[in-house]
């Protein structure tokens, strides 16, 4: 791999719902995202758990899991430099202003270590949120000032930009995406659902694709192979940096290939960076927006909307003339967007 010592201009606070195992395995992709953009100062990896998917109840047909402390260690190793991590609280908020200060020690970790980051940079931080707005609520009710004087912008991968039912991390915690919306902290919004269903590639607001690991994990280097391998596999291993320097098995390997990834928060992580998804003379890639070679780019923007949010968490929004707190993903719709996307980030993760 690649020296990968150097940090970029962006500080990065990455707020996601990484377990081991997994419970969704496009956790791991998107840090493996983030760390492959040049552009990101990856300050932290927050770990957003839920009690239920750590340990649960006897009646769940599901599997015991431990916070992702495990891939960002190893990935903290394959870079070479060392990536603060830490967990947040297990459930949800009782009321959009709870600060979580009567949790256990265990739980107060995650909010600190945001507030901390806050504290000490010297410029303002993006952060970035794919799992439950817990952290970022709680941390905003125990120091509102400070994260609205430190926060650049929060990339939100959560919501739907219509109808009524509840998207997926909005539902691990209602009362902190209320909580947040009511902030007026700056929302850079990337809905995972329309109102048609979170699976939607078709929509014009829908940050969602799909695709399979063969298209994504083609050609990366080795030790990222078995970064992957371990992970996707749910290896109880405790060898966790050893295993880093083994080839998985080539059964093993092309069994992993063959399955399928569904994918929401790639557009916001490759926006963040103020990239651009263009086809070259190489195929589709991630590129500067002032990058020559451009033959063709895949309209994606921000638009300016008037947004509240209502008792049932549900975000009414619409086009606003001026820019304020609030901006909403768009794209061209129709078919494609998930090959040139594939494309794009498999060639990415080639760079790590």
């Amino acid at each position: 791999m690649r020296d990968r010592t150097g940090r970029g201009a962006i500080p990065l606070v990455h707020i996601t719902d990484l377990y081991h195992p997994p419970q969704d395995p496009d956790d791991h992709f998107d840090l493996a995202t983030i760390v492959a953009l040049e552009e990101y100062d990856l300050r932290a990896v927050i770990l957003d758990v839920t009690r239920r998917f750590l340990n649960p109840s006897m009646a769940a047909s599901d599997i015991r899991r431990d916070p992702g402390f495990t891939p960002v260690a190893q990935m903290s190793y394959l870079l070479g430099r060392s990536i603060p991590v830490a967990a947040g609280p297990r459930d949800p908020l009782t009321n959009p202003r709870d600060d979580v200060a009567n949790r256990e020690v265990q739980e107060q970790a995650g909010v600190n270590l945001l507030l901390n980051i806050l504290e000490i940079s010297a410029s303002n931080v993006v952060v970035s949120v794919v799992g439950s707005c817990r952290i970022l609520t709680a941390a905003f009710n125990r120091n509102p000032g400070l994260l609205r004087t430190k926060v650049d912008s929060i990339l939100l991968n959560a919501g739907s930009s219509g109808g009524t039912k509840q998207e997926w991390n909005v539902g691990l915690d209602p009362e902190a995406y209320k909580g947040l919306w009511r902030s007026g902290l700056p929302i850079r919004w990337f809905p995972c659902a329309s109102e048609r269903s979170a699976f939607d590639s078709e929509s014009d607001r829908s940050t969602y694709w799909k695709t399979t690991h063969a298209a994504l994990l083609q050609k990366i280097a080795p030790p990222l192979q078995a970064w992957f391998a371990y992970a996707l596999s749910g290896s109880s291993r405790a060898d966790i940096i050893r295993v880093l320097t083994e080839k998985p098995s080539q059964s093993s390997w092309d069994a992993l290939l063959l399955q399928e990834r569904n994918l929401w928060s790639t557009a916001s992580l490759v926006m963040g960076t103020g990239r651009v998804l263009a086809r070259t003379a190489d195929g589709w890639r991630f590129v500067s927006n002032g990058a020559p070679g451009k033959e063709e780019v895949w309209p994606w923007r921000l638009d300016p909307v008037n947004a509240t949010v209502n008792e049932q968490a549900e975000v009414q929004w619409q086009i606003a003339e001026e820019k304020g707190k609030a901006l909403l993903f768009g794209r061209r719709g129709g078919s494609g967007f998930g090959a040139a996307m594939a494309e794009a980030l498999n060639a990415l993760l080639g760079g790590i």
